[in-house]
């Protein structure tokens, strides 16, 4: 008999509003339902049937399981194509500070049912990117976003990567995720938007890897800004009052 008979590895999105905590309580009604509106048609628009997705909400925010039969490129393509379309139309006119954005992560992970809700370090996984702190900065950064995307590691790679879409590398921009005891690489998406002009900081202060093709130089593994670089050199040197000094480039 199997250990764990409910062991699943499933696709799993966990969506957020941001800036929810700064409307009153008719505000929050109105974006709960404008949610779950978006939501719908976004997934109607390309063929899923949200009925049969396992949905815990929280006000403003929702984590889903997905079924099994369910495309991960639909999903982190079309569907992401989709919503950012249904926010543009629902956002069409408002003011600003009105405006429904969201942070969405996606991430094929394990999943098990449990006695209240779901377990399972895919679980914690998704809920730890979308509160993570590169969503957030590429919205507060990029005032006209809507919607902040990140994927997980292993979808970027199976499904990106891999050209199961009508993304490219370019699309996304590698950031580091280091959220509670998670401490991970994921990859970031601003839909209509520019991620690679981004300023997102790594923590302790070290810029993450620009999106490929951005232009920025790569930096040697290893070596973060500002980082010092030791040289050993054998045999006596007699200089007093000297100062030495060597740049990277020399390094070959």
């Amino acid at each position: 008999m199997p250990q764990n008979p409910g062991f699943a590895r499933r696709l799993l999105l966990s969506v957020d509003v941001m800036g929810y905590g700064r409307r009153d309580d008719r505000e929050h009604a109105d974006v709960q339902r404008a949610l779950l509106m978006v939501l719908n048609e976004a997934a109607r628009a390309v063929g899923l049937d949200r009925l049969d997705w396992s949905r815990q909400g929280a006000g403003d925010s929702e984590f889903a399981v997905l079924p099994d039969q369910v495309s991960e490129p639909v999903v982190v393509d079309d569907f992401v194509t989709e919503l950012h379309a249904a926010l543009r139309y629902y956002n069409h006119g408002r003011l600003p500070d009105f405006r429904m954005r969201l942070r969405l992560a996606i991430h094929f992970g394990a999943a098990m049912e449990a006695e209240n809700g779901y377990a399972g370090q895919g679980v914690v996984r998704v809920n730890r990117l979308v509160e993570s702190d590169p969503p957030h900065i590429a919205l507060e950064q990029d005032g006209e976003a809507l919607l902040a995307v990140i994927v997980s590691d292993e979808v970027y790679r199976d499904v990106v990567v891999q050209r199961h879409t009508k993304l490219t590398e370019r699309d996304f921009r590698e950031v580091v995720v280091d959220k509670k005891e998670t401490e991970v690489r994921a990859w970031l998406r601003v839909p209509g938007g520019d991620v690679a002009a981004l300023r997102l900081e790594a923590p302790g202060g070290a810029q993450p890897p620009a999106a490929p093709g951005s232009g920025a130089p790569a930096r040697e593994p290893g070596r973060g800004a500002g980082q010092t670089v030791h040289t050993v050199v054998n045999g006596s040197v007699h200089a007093p009052g000297a100062v030495f000094g060597i740049s990277n480039g020399a390094l070959g």
